[in-house]
């Protein structure tokens, strides 16, 4: 299901209607304190779930050691739809990002728990190979986010890649 006008239209408007009574309807004015919502009270906004999606995560945990960076992430991603996350510095945005196309693997130490399927399948199964899911699983970063190559193998990687799996 491609995602639509209206489609956008309807998860904007399930968005509207969870927005929490208490968040400020008006522009914070000079002068004025913003009010700051500890990280325990801190809940998400719109709905996690869409029908038939493409992929979703479930409880996702990201570690860096014995440091938990992604705590119980839940979201669900629907067939041609455009993901954005936006958050401050050092939040978490590109880990979670990585995460879907199993870039973390690269990282040392790095380790996810959770669930993360696509077309139902678990992308973290022995039988996943990531070549085939990172070209399913497109990301663009703000920064360059290469794979741990080379220059030349990093630039020849997309080509050769596509050689390879178009081969009659």
């Amino acid at each position: 299901m491609e995602a639509t006008e209206s489609s956008i239209e309807n998860r904007a408007q399930r968005f509207m209607r969870t927005m929490p009574e208490e968040s400020p309807q008006e522009p914070v004015q000079a002068g004025e304190k913003r009010v700051l919502v500890s990280r325990e009270n801190r809940k998400t906004v719109g709905e996690i779930t869409i029908e038939n999606p493409r992929m979703t995560c479930r409880d996702v945990n990201v570690y860096y050691g014995e440091k938990r960076a992604i705590r119980n992430v839940s979201l669900d991603i629907g067939l041609n739809e455009v993901l954005a996350m936006i958050g401050s510095s050092g939040c978490g945005k590109s880990t979670i990002i990585r995460c879907l196309n199993r870039m973390n693997d690269t990282i040392e130490g790095c380790r996810v728990t959770g669930e993360i399927t696509l077309d139902g399948a678990n992308i973290h199964s022995r039988n996943i190979d990531v070549v085939p899911l990172r070209a399913q699983v497109g990301m663009a970063f703000q920064k360059p986010n290469p794979f741990p190559k080379s220059i030349y193998d990093n630039i020849a990687y997309g080509p050769l890649t596509n050689l390879f799996w178009n081969v009659p």
